[in-house]
């Protein structure tokens, strides 16, 4: 070898370890610069690395009924997790029989074999973060820390729970839609009051810090210092009395299933309030035969109304004077048409010549049509005015979601037509949620004010009241207190004369309406029906008001009096059978009630009465005549005006008075049958020549 090539290979050896030297020199420096320059940098970085935040959910606050019972609470479950490290060997095998034995007895569907062998394993493995059972119960977790080695504690026994909490309802399915549930999509509460009140009852998240650990992340407290503690959610006190609402459900389901109906609904509400006392959702499960809350139909089913609508279109007629309550009405036969259209009343026959009072207590389509025709036909908008006066046009606003807004058009809508007006007088052509249709009956049982439903009395925390919900006013006046007391009155007439009549033998004294919509499919070729009775009690001083509807009962019985009455009656029932306040409607039989008197001359009439120590209300001229409402000690005197070339209204009048007035003024006079006038051939206010014939049917 050439002294040139060593050289060279010498060379080459010595730039080599140069280089060598220079990157040990560089690796020095730069351990240097980590260990002590940045150390303080780099172990911040190494915790984030090994540390994170989380959030640690605040317990949601509990839902109570008006007496504090529990509706919805949350209860804490636990997922158990095992640090198999903390744990030496010998310290293992000495206690793993008997802590397979003891966890076996707390879950029996795991074997102590299995919970053994697994354990065992865990600790093989050296496994820091090892499940051992998810969704624990408070209970079973105090079980479970009394087991060996696990009662040592987290760091002597490894045993690391994390805690959960679950929503319960103790009173299960109880008002389940109004309580409302989790929504697994949307990972939130949007129904119900839970989806409400959201934003109070489900406090404020704290923060927790979480340890990557070989078995995942866990829960540290390595730096409590810097954990922000929750906030706990508040109480929602709601307005349900839970006796009222298992009595409102039992009964619905029974009514339900006896006519195999589709759905049906029940809301009860305080008059004077708005306070819901008692709502119940029921919709049918064909395949497994049973009725369950799927749906809020009170508050979000907006359909036609039919008959339960005919409150509105009287009072509106009443307000306008276009009807008074003693106006002879001609139904005829039960049907009439108009515009090639054809409506019919139950009742075959007809009723004939009737007042407008009783058009509203028989429910007459015909009577109604007349009286919308009469009034506004050739003025249709003044009707859809008055309605609008109402305000029930308009959504009620409550604090669930879901509510449907109400559909009442007029004259300027693409959909209306002449027959638009006819048709909505009797509940056609127009939608409304129960709730809307009771709330309008409420504001007439409370004198005219309509009051806002609410569904909630308080917030409150640890006991304390934190916001009180006062009585919201929609209306101040929906009519006039005289037409509220007509209407009032009319109301009563349909549970003693009328179609509501299945209530009038009870204790106290009902006043309502009846309603039986035909509601047709989407192929038109069947007829579908929903009846529904809405109405308040004691009608003398209204304390609650009740709507109940039945969607397409299909067992034959499809009338308000036979589905619907009895749900209502249940619940009526219940409320005066534990209401002292209310009792004071029974009257021993030895109280003396004041005898009906026929249509007759003031001066005699008022003689009567006086002998019977009832007090007339009025004065009225002393051969005027008169008709008679009793009232209590009270006997009210309806003037029943004369006057030369008109014809008198004869409603209830006897045949000699009647032939006595008639042939006075210059009239012949026909009588047919016996008793009292229930018809006249001509109408009341009709003007008369001298000699004309007038026919009068008699009724006993």
């Amino acid at each position: 070898m050439s002294n040139q090539l060593q050289k060279d290979i010498v060379w080459r050896i010595y730039l080599l370890y140069g280089f060598m030297l220079l990157a040990a020199f560089a690796i020095f420096v730069r351990i240097f610069q980590i260990q002590f320059v940045q150390g303080a940098y780099w172990k911040e970085r190494s915790k984030e690395q090994s540390y994170k935040y989380v959030n640690e959910a605040a317990i949601r606050g509990n839902i109570f009924a008006d007496d504090y019972s529990l509706l919805a609470t949350s209860v804490p479950i636990y997922d158990v997790y095992w640090d198999a490290k903390v744990i030496e060997q010998k310290d293992l095998y000495d206690h793993v029989d008997s802590m397979a034995l003891a966890y076996n007895k707390i879950f029996q569907d795991e074997s102590a074999l299995a919970f053994k062998n697994r354990i065992l394993k865990a600790h093989k493995n050296k496994r820091r973060y090892y499940l051992l059972r998810k969704k624990v119960s408070y209970a079973e977790l105090g079980k479970l820390q009394k087991i060996a080695i696990f009662k040592r504690g987290k760091y002597r026994g490894g045993l690391i729970t994390e805690k959960f909490d679950i929503r319960k309802r103790p009173y299960k399915d109880l008002a389940r839609r109004t309580i409302g549930t989790f929504n697994n999509t949307v990972n939130r509460y949007v129904v119900g009051l839970e989806g409400a009140y959201d934003v109070y009852l489900k406090g404020t998240d704290g923060v927790r810090i979480k340890q990557k650990t070989s078995g995942g992340w866990r829960p540290t407290y390595t730096f409590d210092k810097t954990v922000k503690e929750p906030v706990d959610g508040n109480d929602v006190v709601t307005s349900i009395d839970i006796e009222l609402q298992d009595v409102a459900e039992e009964s619905l389901q029974r009514e339900l299933q006896k006519h195999r109906a589709d759905w049906g609904c029940v809301v009860l509400m305080e008059v004077k309030t708005g306070k819901v006392k008692a709502i119940a959702n029921l919709k049918a499960d064909t395949a497994a035969g049973i009725y369950y809350e799927a749906y809020n139909y009170a508050i979000g089913a907006a359909m036609e109304p039919g008959s339960t609508f005919k409150l509105a279109t009287m009072m509106a007629a009443l307000e306008d004077g276009k009807v008074k309550p003693d106006d002879i009405i001609s139904t005829g036969a039960g049907h009439y048409t108009y515009k090639q259209k054809t409506i019919h009343d139950s009742h075959d026959g007809g009723y004939g010549d009737i007042t407008a009072a009783e058009v509203f207590m028989h429910s007459s389509n015909v009577g109604f049509f007349k009286i919308a025709l009469n009034g506004y036909e050739k003025e249709p908008q003044k009707f859809y005015d008055r309605i609008y006066k109402m305000g029930i046009q308009k959504p009620l606003g409550i604090e669930l979601s879901g509510e449907s807004s109400p559909y009442i058009k007029n004259t300027k809508d693409k959909t209306w037509s002449r027959l638009s007006l006819p048709w909505m007088s009797i509940g056609y052509e127009l939608r409304m949620t129960p709730l809307q249709i009771l709330t309008f009956y409420n504001a007439v049982a409370n004198d005219g004010e309509m009051v806002k439903p609410s569904f909630v009395n308080e917030l409150s925390k640890t006991g304390k009241t934190i916001k009180a919900f006062d009585t919201k006013i929609l209306n101040k006046a929906v009519c006039s207190r005289e037409t509220a007391e007509i209407l009032q009155k009319m109301m009563e007439g349909v549970v003693q004369s009328g179609t509501g009549v299945a209530l009038k033998k009870s204790p106290y004294p009902v006043a309502g309406k009846t309603g039986t919509a035909q509601i047709y499919t989407s192929s038109y070729n069947k007829r579908n029906y929903q009846a529904s009775f809405v109405g308040y009690f004691p009608a003398d001083n209204p304390q609650y008001s009740c709507i109940v509807v039945v969607n397409n009962p299909s067992m034959g019985s499809y009338y308000a009096a036979t589905v619907a009455v009895p749900v209502f009656k249940d619940i009526a029932d219940k409320i005066y059978a534990t209401s002292l306040n209310l009792q004071v409607h029974q009257k021993p039989d030895t109280i003396f009630q004041a005898p009906y008197a026929k249509v007759g001359q003031y001066q005699e009439i008022a003689e009567i009465y006086q002998h019977f120590k009832f007090k007339p209300a009025m004065e009225a001229q002393a051969y005027q005549y008169v008709a008679t409402e009793v009232k209590s000690d009270t006997i009210s005197f309806i003037m029943r005006p004369i006057a030369d070339g008109l014809m008198p209204n004869l409603k209830n009048m006897s045949a000699k008075d009647a032939i006595f007035l008639l042939e006075d003024l210059g009239l012949k006079v026909q009588i047919v049958g016996a008793g009292r006038v229930v018809t006249q051939s001509l109408m009341p206010g009709t003007k008369t020549n001298k000699g004309q014939n007038v026919i009068l049917n008699l009724q006993i």
